[in-house]
């Protein structure tokens, strides 16, 4: 006679094992769904952005208006590259050489008084040179003490000037003695070319003077 009871054991003990697993499937479906609303970047594809991803902007497009000349855009990402290069640096003087390769040529003042001549490469990314000037300006401890730094004067010149290229800045002072910020900015490349000197106020921002050289 068959063993029914044995028989009837078996299939519960089947069913079971059946349930646990169709249980743990739905768990593992779930947890699965909520690791992909959580944090989809995790299963984001090679070259596939996440869709609850933050936006990030580089250095250069948060530091620098987007109407202004790209040479403007390369000259402030230079400038807060040759900072980086000296530690608590205060870059204070700027110039484009266009002779040869193109690039940029910055003075940077260290905390310790010490004063750096940094090199940077023509997108502003990279220091291509950097050597400490043993003959250093006399006012170079002073430039930290400026309100508005190097780049903001960059940035207010370039807003009157969109269309112009970037050739120099250092500080200077106006026919009242204040301290101010020149920068000399090129219709063009060239040696020639016409040029707009700017000049904005350390304390307050404020451009004070425009003058053109054609």
């Amino acid at each position: 006679m068959p063993n029914f009871r044995f028989r009837a054991v078996s299939r519960s003990g089947a069913a079971a094992p059946a349930l646990l697993g169709a249980a743990a499937v739905l768990l593992g479906v779930g947890g699965l769904t909520a690791c992909s609303t959580s944090d989809s970047s995790l299963y984001a594809g090679a070259g596939e952005a996440s869709s609850t991803a933050s936006p990030t902007f580089s250095a250069e497009e948060s530091a620098s208006p987007a109407k202004v000349s790209l040479s403007v855009r390369h000259g402030l990402t230079a400038l807060g590259t040759a900072e980086r290069a000296v530690s608590r640096g205060t870059a204070y003087h700027l110039l484009r050489d266009d002779e040869g390769t193109p690039e940029w040529e910055i003075k940077v003042a260290a905390e310790s008084g010490a004063e750096w001549a940094v090199t940077v490469s023509d997108d502003g990314t990279e220091v291509t040179d950097k050597h400490e000037d043993k003959t250093p300006d006399d006012s170079a401890g002073k430039f930290d003490t400026f309100r508005v730094p190097i780049a903001k004067a960059v940035q207010r010149a370039a807003d009157r000037h969109p269309d112009q290229e970037l050739h120099a800045v250092a500080s200077s002072k106006n026919a009242k003695g204040e301290d101010m910020w020149k920068v000399t900015l090129t219709s063009g490349t060239l040696a020639e070319a016409p040029r707009t000197h700017t000049l904005v106020d350390t304390r307050t921002g404020k451009v004070s003077r425009v003058k053109e050289r054609k």
